[in-house]
């Protein structure tokens, strides 16, 4: 079971509900995958879209998007989630700064692969994270990457 956050982290058994980030791996090690996690305030602005597929013109696109960086790999997916923060807004936030970013998940159901892409990163920090609300900056800034559990 995955579980969206809306502070930029996919979680897979325990959701992930603190907004700063703690360093990588964490003390309790649970799965999760973090596109961006930072202290998103999308009720300031922003949006965010999740859906899963298994659209076949979709899924060409993923796997020619694997197959790119990984040419010798002969990935056809079959299934896909695909989450997007799109123009999301900080924690105390006062400005129109927004963050665009993406996580796509992806399996053929032999192989397993993330793509974590971004558009607009304007922002790095909430302000209960110790950033400033005018800049989005300071702090303890947002952390990309993962945690396998």
């Amino acid at each position: 079971t995955s579980r969206l956050n809306n502070n930029g982290v996919i979680s897979f058994d325990e959701p992930v509900r603190q907004y700063t980030p703690d360093p990588f791996p964490l003390v309790d090690g649970h799965p999760f995958v973090a596109p961006y996690w930072v202290d998103v305030d999308n009720v300031l602005g922003g949006d965010i879209f999740y859906r899963q597929t298994t659209d076949p013109a979709l899924l060409a696109g993923i796997s020619q998007d694997i197959t790119q960086y990984f040419p010798k790999s002969s990935f056809t997916a079959t299934w896909a989630l695909v989450a997007t923060w799109d123009h999301v807004a900080y924690y105390g936030s006062t400005s129109q700064k927004g963050n665009t970013f993406q996580a796509v998940l992806t399996t053929d159901s032999k192989m397993f692969y993330i793509m974590l892409n971004y558009w607009d990163i304007q922002w790095t920090t909430g302000a209960a994270s110790g950033g400033d609300a005018e800049t989005g900056l300071g702090g303890i800034p947002a952390h990309v990457g993962g945690e396998g559990g």
